[in-house]
């Protein structure tokens, strides 16, 4: 019975101390895992290579092909309806040709019968040399001239030679009034081209050599006359800049075109060329952002000629480095 007792204090005391001795038949605590280490990408810049290529400065002014001898044609006494336009625009056409008519109504046969009248006092007066026949004649001839005034203002004659360079449309019947243009007449040999330039009075000199655009063809040209000069001369147009063509011309369909006179004002050949949006500023100095080495770094830069979209670099920069444009 002792043995018995003996024996369940000795597994309860093996219990206890199996508890107090900790996880023994458990597995070994597992040793925490450092958290991942995630490396930022890398920076992806925008770069532009930086290229030797000519650069120039430019002035230019957009104006039209004209001619230096054009006259207009209209009516002038006054409002009537037309009864034809007998030219169009291209024709050759000779000082003096019918260009347009109005209607005249009853005109014609008024003015053929007081033509007769006219010639019937002349023969009373010479007859009886009355004073009141010399009265009938001086009122017959001024109504007669009336007439002829009224025939003659619903005509336009063409007042020189040359091309038609424009015509109105109008269908028979159209009212027109008095000093509305008709049609206008060019000397084809005279062309020039006129602009109207708001940029530096003294940009453009009489004698320039420039370019004259027309339609995406050049011509060579000089400059004739100038914003500076039409305010020396008290010009109401203080603006105008005419150029005349040197050699070849444009053919007479291109009067009224848009022309471009260009000027070159300054030229640099195998220049370092970017963008001149790229070129950044503070205070006076200038400079780029460059993608070297992996790295981005500012670069103090000297610019020289600059144009409306390009910077040439004198110093700071090499052809083939690249400038990070965003």
């Amino acid at each position: 019975m002792k043995n018995h007792s003996y024996l369940k204090a000795a597994a309860a005391v093996t219990a206890a101390v199996t508890i107090l001795s900790g996880c023994y038949f458990f597995p070994d605590e597992e040793k925490l895992i450092d958290p991942p280490v995630i490396a930022p990408d890398a920076v992806a810049y925008s770069t532009y290579t930086a290229r030797e290529k000519t650069i120039e400065s430019i002035c230019a002014a957009a104006g039209y092909v004209r001619s230096e001898t054009e006259k207009e044609c209209y009516f002038t006494a006054y409002t009537g309806q037309i009864k034809n336009i007998y030219v169009r625009a291209g024709d050759d056409i000779k000082e003096g040709d019918l260009v347009a008519e109005m209607n005249v109504g009853e005109l014609d046969y008024l003015l053929e019968i007081q033509e007769l009248k006219v010639q019937a006092a002349k023969l009373r007066y010479a007859s009886s040399g009355s004073q009141a026949d010399k009265l009938d004649l001086e009122i017959e001839q001024s109504t007669l001239d009336m007439y002829r005034a009224r025939y003659d203002g619903a005509r336009i004659y063409a007042p020189a030679s040359g091309k038609v360079s424009y015509v109105f449309r109008a269908d028979p019947g159209t009212e027109m009034d008095p000093y509305r243009v008709i049609a206008r007449i060019a000397d084809p040999s005279s062309l020039f081209v006129s602009a109207d330039y708001t940029g530096d009075k003294d940009a453009f000199t009489v004698g320039d050599e420039v370019t004259i655009i027309v339609d995406g063809i050049e011509y060579d040209g000089v400059i004739t006359y100038t914003p500076r000069k039409a305010i020396e001369d008290g010009a109401e147009n203080k603006q105008i800049l005419q150029a005349e063509f040197t050699d070849e011309k444009p053919a007479f369909g291109y009067l009224g075109k848009i022309a471009d006179i260009r000027k070159v004002t300054a030229r640099s050949e195998n220049a370092v060329v970017i963008p001149k949006t790229l070129i950044k500023n503070n205070g006076d100095r200038k400079y780029v952002q460059i993608y070297e080495n992996g790295e981005k770094t500012e670069r103090d830069i000297e610019t020289g000629i600059i144009n409306a979209t390009e910077a040439e670099i004198i110093s700071g920069l090499s052809a083939g480095e690249a400038v990070i444009v965003r």
